[in-house]
């Protein structure tokens, strides 16, 4: 059995591990689906929302915390990230940062934040 610290440093190293991938993905020149610009546009907003979110929910989970300073934050925190993230894609040929992107990679860090409430409040009811 893990002791609380043990299960929130496991979150901090996915946490780190999922950053990672973002990273990773960002460096990618070209993400193309294969599917219409339409649809391709779609999933990939959808997928900037859903790493987002899982990175938020894991930066979350680490803290352990459901108070309100810790949570904006991991808010901040991630927030910032995207930006970095944005920036980063800049250099990558193929890629640019775009704003709009950042804004929903913030629709993600909400909804990662929400889910992380929702789970705490689950556990204690």
């Amino acid at each position: 059995m893990l002791t609380a610290n043990q299960r929130r440093l496991l979150f901090l190293l996915a946490a780190a591990i999922w950053g990672g991938f973002i990273f990773y993905l960002s460096s990618v020149p070209n993400l193309a689906s294969g599917l219409e610009t339409w649809q391709d546009l779609i999933l990939r907003k959808l997928a900037h929302v859903t790493v987002f979110a899982i990175l938020t929910y894991l930066v979350a989970r680490s803290l352990n915390s459901t108070q309100r300073h810790y949570l904006l934050f991991v808010v901040l925190a991630i927030i910032f990230y995207a930006f970095t993230d944005e920036f980063h894609q800049m250099s990558v040929i193929g890629r640019s940062g775009q704003a709009t992107d950042i804004l929903i990679d913030s629709l993600g860090v909400f909804l990662g934040v929400f889910l992380f409430i929702k789970q705490r409040k689950n556990l204690f009811d």
